[in-house]
């Protein structure tokens, strides 16, 4: 105990012979070095939180704060975000998910879980519809794009009196990710899933509509009708991907040449008529049969056979002034071959490209002549179809970019200007702020010497008894603002304490003169 007391008045003490400077730089590197293990503390102490389940349903996120609260778990509610501490979030989501049904607001096959043990026969058919209708749900739910779906499908009445059971129905509605949209293969993807999951419904029955009220399902299933027809919307889309790409394979080639100073406009003439054509071709097949005549004639010298073309064969035997001649005739029957084939020309074929280009400023015969060939070569120019290239040489208006570089130029002078200010002002302010601090220092330079000053007359009456002047050092550090020099009273401390040591017998005379004076009074 004694020693945690004497331990405890050394450090007191030692903390009172410390200069006033440095009792501010340990106050103040204690307060961080307290702050930093009370931030330690607390981010230990308290447990970082996870999130466990988010974007749910109120029935589903009520489902899994009660299965939290049954096992006595701390959690937070942010928003749509249940969160847990870090260390249990996976053992938490394991267990839940297993003791727990989410059903992301659609409800399946497990509707018969919960059912009558004898439903009727108009009961279990609504629980059937019902449940098929959130298994699409769910199903069309997992796509990445979709956030919410609600699928309505429409079964009618089969029965074995019906011979021609009508087709079913079905319409879905989608509410897609912000900034996610279905491609016509996806929404057909969507289409398949729900007319092969219910029995009887045929695609073209299946009606998608987004949130934002448009029909996704309108005209996709227009190819598979043989008429290829394709949409006013789509032909100009069509139109424009082909026009683009001819102008980009202009700029390709003359924009490094001319860089700003030059203009492409391309115009494409594009067929979207189907056409289908249904051609039959007759082939020589094999030999069905073979006919052959021989006959001899004998004339007299003046007598001449004519030729036979074809399968007859003419032999001329001259004998004696007469002429003998033969003729054989070969005919054969072949079998026909009939080829037919069916050519589908499909829409969207170029008919006619025209490329115009405009070149800022004056180019001679030349230069135009190669800009004209260097075009034709990059977009394939047809002369059999029409395509022309027309290249012309004018100067572009510049007052729009001109009046804009001006703009600029006022905006960079004006941030400028406003940057120079603001360094004036912080160069005003920092000289006003260390001019305030020269005049603080300089005031408490002077208050500190006159309080020396003065604990210097209270020792004069010692020196002048004991015949000794005690002459203080000068104060050096001071002059040079050294906060960590001791000060002048600690010096004369110091020096009485030596006197007193070295001359204890005069130091006895001294404070027994103060005695009497004292009680004299």
């Amino acid at each position: 105990m004694n020693k945690l007391s004497d331990t405890i008045k050394g450090a007191v003490t030692k903390w009172k012979e410390l200069s006033k400077s440095k009792k501010v730089a340990y106050s103040i590197i204690t307060t961080v070095a307290l702050l930093v293990i009370g931030i330690l503390i607390f981010v230990n102490v308290n447990p970082k939180y996870v999130v466990l389940f988010s974007d749910l349903n109120s029935q589903d996120s009520g489902a899994i704060i009660a299965g939290l609260d049954s096992k006595k778990v701390s959690y937070k509610v942010q928003g749509d975000s249940i969160m847990v501490p870090k260390s249990q979030v996976d053992k938490l989501r394991m267990e839940l998910l297993s003791e727990v049904s989410l059903t992301e607001g659609s409800h399946g096959f497990e509707l018969f879980d919960n059912g009558k043990v004898a439903p009727t026969d108009s009961e279990a058919k609504i629980m059937y519809q019902r449940a098929l209708s959130g298994e699409l749900e769910r199903t069309i739910k997992s796509f990445e794009a979709v956030d919410w779906a609600k699928v309505n499908l429409v079964l009618p009445d089969n029965s074995a009196f019906v011979t021609k059971p009508s087709p079913a129905t079905a319409s879905v509605t989608l509410k897609l990710v912000k900034g996610k949209e279905l491609s016509e293969e996806q929404v057909k993807a969507i289409v398949s899933l729900v007319s092969g999951s219910v029995e009887n419904l045929p695609k073209e029955n299946v009606t998608i509509v987004s949130d934002d009220f448009k029909l996704l399902t309108e005209g996709i299933f227009d190819k598979d009708k043989d008429n290829y027809t394709i949409s006013s919307d789509k032909q100009l889309q069509t139109k424009k991907v082909i026009e683009d790409e001819y102008q980009r394979k202009i700029l390709n080639v003359l924009e490094p040449i001319y860089k700003d100073g030059i203009r492409v406009s391309v115009n494409a003439k594009v067929n979207f008529d189907a056409k289908k054509q249904d051609n039959t071709i007759f082939e020589q097949g094999a030999v069905v049969s073979e006919h052959e005549i021989n006959n001899e004639t004998t004339t007299g010298a003046n007598t001449s056979g004519s030729p036979v073309s074809n399968n007859m064969t003419n032999v001329q035997n001259a004998t004696n002034g007469n002429e003998r001649t033969t003729n054989k005739e070969t005919t054969k029957n072949y079998e026909p071959t009939k080829k037919s084939e069916t050519v589908v020309s499909a829409p969207g074929q170029v008919e006619r490209v025209t490329a115009s280009i405009v070149v800022n400023g004056q180019i001679d015969a030349q230069t135009r002549m190669s800009i004209t060939n260097l075009v034709s070569e990059a977009i394939g120019v047809d002369q059999r179809r029409g395509d022309t290239v027309t290249v012309e040489s004018l100067a572009f208006n510049s007052d729009a970019k001109d009046l804009a570089q001006k703009n600029l130029d006022e905006m960079k002078t004006e941030e400028a200007n406003a940057k120079r200010n603001k360094l004036i002002a912080l160069g005003i302010g920092g000289g006003a702020a260390l001019i305030i601090l020269i005049i603080i220092l300089s005031s408490m330079r002077k208050r500190k010497s006159k309080n020396d000053m003065d604990e210097m007359a209270d020792f004069e009456g010692i020196d002048m008894v004991i015949g000794e002047t005690i002459t203080p050092k000068p104060q050096e550090s001071f002059e040079s603002l050294n906060l960590e020099s001791e000060s002048q009273k600690d010096h004369v401390v110091k020096e009485v304490k030596k006197y007193a040591e070295q001359k204890p017998e005069q130091v006895a005379d001294i404070i027994k003169s103060w005695l009497a004076e004292e009680e004299g009074r």
